[in-house]
This record gives C-alpha cells, structure tokens and sequence, in this order.
C-alpha cells in the first residue's frame, strides 16, 4: 500500500485489518486538537522557534486504527526520540498505554518493554523518554479527545525539555 493510501476509520462489527505504512498521523485525522503551549501569565508562546522545531522531530505520532464515530476504539502509536519530555497534560477520555520499544520515567518509575500504565480521563501526567526513545501503543475507547496541558510555568517547562533533549543528544 503507497504512503498515499491512507486508512480510513473502520465501520464497528466488522473485522479490520490495518497495516501499519496505510497510518494517517494523530493530526491528519482530527481525532485530537493540537495542544495550545502559552504562558497562563500571558509571556512568551511556548510552541515557538527552536522549541517547536526540535520537539516536532523528536516525535512521531500515527493511527493505525481508529472506529467510525463516538466511543469507537483507536490505536494511536507513539514514538519519542531520547530525552523528549512530555509536559504535564491530561485527556478527556480513559487510555491505556503500552511500552513496545525503549523506556520512560514517570516521577521516580522506569517502564520498559512489555510494561504499561493506565490513566482514567482528566488524569494528569508527565513522563520524560528514555536514552534510547520510547515506542508505546495507546489506546482509547474514544476516536476524539482533547489535550489540556497542565504546565504551570511554560518558560520553564521549555528551557527543561530542551536540555533535555540536548542531555540526550538529540538532534
């Protein structure tokens, strides 16, 4: 199947197969709005220059399955270059998280392959990618859901995931 030949969602009661090269990225499908990333106390955009560019390459997000309409299922596979730190955010819809490849730390835990974690909706987190990356499966009983980011000092935040990622090596 050409890169071009994207999936569409999948009507229920019906078996899918789905292929992982036909996956169409989280934001060609709509199923979640972009993440707004500005300072509460009205400074500097969080999303700008150097930050944005850095963090769009250290990620790649796609959906290699997703339902027709409300409470469908959906995959979405998630790959984070090394040291990619993800703010503080919640969703407004249950997800369970599994690690494929690589490892993260959550707070003071380290989950590698075969580990996971569940997160009911409107649940806060954070979890920074491992020297290597990290590859999970999410997945959702939703086919749209949002993003709150929960980062009370953004500036902050940004100066953090950069050195990050510069700790890491990444590009």
């Amino acid at each position: 199947m050409s890169q071009s030949q994207k999936s569409e969602p999948a009507a229920p009661g019906k078996l899918v197969i789905f292929r992982a090269e036909a996956a169409p990225s989280l934001d060609e499908t709509g199923m979640m709005a972009a993440p707004v990333f500005s300072d509460p106390r009205g400074g500097e955009a969080l999303a700008e220059g150097r930050f944005l560019e850095r963090s769009q390459a250290a990620a790649r997000l796609t959906v290699p399955f997703r339902q027709r309409g409300p409470g469908g299922f959906s995959l979405v596979t998630v790959e984070f270059g090394p040291g990619y730190l993800l703010p503080r955010h919640s969703h407004s819809s249950d997800c369970l998280y599994y690690v494929v490849e690589g490892e993260l730390q959550m707070g003071s835990r380290v989950l590698g392959p075969g580990d996971g974690f569940f997160l009911p909706a409107e649940q806060p987190y954070a979890y920074r990618a491992g020297a290597d990356g990290v590859k999970l499966l999410e997945f959702r009983h939703e086919t749209a859901f949002d993003i709150v980011i929960q980062e009370p000092d953004m500036a902050r935040f940004r100066e953090k995931a950069l050195a990050s990622l510069d700790a890491a090596g990444a590009q």
